[in-house]
């Protein structure tokens, strides 16, 4: 089999280094020669495939590096409450879906984002009634961190009303609004009643649309808290047969776990804290449209010893934390495994760090921490009339301050936290660039380099892909248009029109 590739034509973009070479000859999935005139002539009588780029912007394929991936592939079997703005609209979309599907049992609806909604509160179990009475319905934040249930599902679902999460009116009855362990137990419930098969099947079409998008290379966080430990360990049986790299970090708190399944990597949904929008982000001061500042999940003690036994093992880790006072407790952590063990450059991760003091980044500098960064969590939830804004007051001009971070030393990889900001690296690109604050928005190149070069580096495979240079991986994303050379307004609107895997041309519309 001839497994050779001319692609020419192109601006193949090189970070830090002028020209952008014009054509690439691969062959074995690797990149074996590149240039800028007409010397891919003597490849092409040898080419098992040629594709003409037609002068379009190729860069190294994107690297999402933080998706749910069970989860965002089930999507397309629930309801999508994704701009929602009301409780009628919240009904009016679980009604159609309900008409579409008349032989359904459990109505999962999923992406509520209760700053969109004109009541600015989350519906409760009296209101879904309202909405539909006659099935079992489950809705989930867009967050993920609480959960709201009609009375039939809150029954059928048998939530033990005495777990801590479970939100009761004044005269104690349960309101149908779950947070906390009682949001993680149910959704633990509801995803492990899809089968398998389903979640396969599910998992190689979300693999597909990944590829259309330019996504060669995944950052995936399975289990955890509030998900199914069962999907970890199905994404790492099917991972082989998807057509994207899949680089698995398992939610477990018991590193042991992870270890005995041969993986590299734990953690991404080991919430430290919560999040914004629910109030559950640890502060160093209360919220600004609430009397509380959020709460830690675990005792510093607890943190010390996970840390330190994934560090013996081995483990690459990644902790959720949001706030400064998870940050906080994070850095310790590491501080004290790092002592322990005197290991150090493993390149753990910290995800979200939204609200990181300068202090902060500068230990975690110094402890060669890596920060998973969604720069699309702004466009979502920044600005003056964002919900950081509501949530933050003032501090809220200082989330994301990607800008700062960088200059500071720290690395930082980009994703999506699919779903809750969509699978569109082009998308993350246009947030970091355009972000909310002018003072922590970020280049074009460093925008790019999160979403490639930056999520090769977190996996120790910079050396590998991530950079379209001789002796790299052929993962390549062709745009419609050079981001490099338009407004910084109009990146939003770009396409990825062919993207190359291991050499082999996987999605071409050019």
């Amino acid at each position: 089999m001839n497994d050779s590739l001319l692609l020419y034509n192109g601006t193949f973009y090189r970070f830090g280094t002028e020209p952008a070479y014009r054509w690439l000859w691969v062959r074995g999935g690797i990149i074996c020669d590149a240039g800028f005139g007409s010397g891919y002539y003597k490849y092409r009588a040898q080419a098992g495939e040629s594709l003409d780029l037609k002068g379009n912007l190729a860069l190294p394929g994107f690297c999402d590096c933080r998706v749910h991936m069970v989860q965002t592939a089930l999507k397309n079997r629930e309801v999508d409450l994704h701009g929602a703005d009301s409780f009628e609209e919240v009904g009016r979309r679980i009604r159609s879906w309900m008409q579409a599907h008349p032989r359904a049992g459990l109505v999962r609806a999923y992406g509520l984002e209760v700053s969109d909604l004109k009541e600015k509160r989350l519906p409760d179990r009296r209101a879904i009634d309202r909405m539909v009475r006659e099935c079992p319905v489950w809705i989930s934040s867009r967050d993920f961190h609480r959960s709201m249930l009609n009375t039939k599902a809150l029954y059928e679902l048998n939530v033990p009303l005495a777990v801590n999460g479970v939100e009761t009116d004044g005269e104690q009855h349960p309101t149908g609004i779950l947070q906390g362990t009682a949001n993680a137990l149910v959704r633990s419930r509801i995803f492990r009643e899809c089968s398998d098969e389903d979640k396969s099947r599910a998992l190689e079409q979300l693999a597909q649309d990944m590829i259309r998008k330019g996504i060669t290379s995944v950052h995936a966080m399975e289990g955890g808290w509030g998900f199914a430990e069962s999907d970890a360990r199905l994404l790492w049986a099917c991972a082989p047969g998807l057509p994207v790299d899949v680089s698995l970090y398992f939610g477990t708190m018991q590193p042991l776990q992870a270890k005995e399944m041969g993986l590299a990597r734990i953690g991404g949904d080991i919430f430290v804290d919560g999040s914004f929008a629910s109030r559950n982000a640890a502060l160093a001061e209360p919220y600004s449209d609430s009397d509380h500042s959020g709460q830690l999940n675990y005792a510093q003690e607890e943190l010390n010893a996970f840390l330190l036994q994934c560090y013996r093992f081995g483990l690459r880790t990644a902790l959720h934390a949001v706030g400064e006072r998870a940050m906080e407790q994070v850095l310790a952590a590491h501080q004290y495994a790092r002592e322990a063990t005197g290991i150090f450059g493993m390149r753990h991760r910290v995800e979200h760090a939204e609200l990181c003091t300068t202090d902060q980044m500068r230990r975690a500098k110094a402890l060669g921490l890596i920060f998973s960064m969604q720069p699309a969590c702004e466009i979502l939830y920044g600005g003056r009339d964002g919900m950081y804004a509501a949530r933050l007051g003032a501090r809220a001009q200082r989330t994301n301050p990607l800008r700062k971070i960088i200059d500071s030393g720290i690395t930082i990889c980009g994703g999506s936290d699919s779903d809750l900001t969509p699978l569109d690296p082009i998308g993350g690109i246009y947030a970091a660039v355009c972000h909310p604050q002018p003072e922590s928005a970020v280049s074009v190149e460093e925008a790019v380099r999160m979403f490639t070069l930056n999520g090769a580096y977190a996996e120790e495979e910079e050396g590998k892909k991530g950079q379209l240079e001789v002796g790299m991986r052929a993962d390549i994303a062709v745009l419609d248009r050079n981001i490099f050379q338009i407004a910084a307004a109009d990146i939003a609107g770009a396409r990825t029109v062919a993207t190359v895997k291991d050499g082999a041309v996987l999605f071409e519309a050019l």
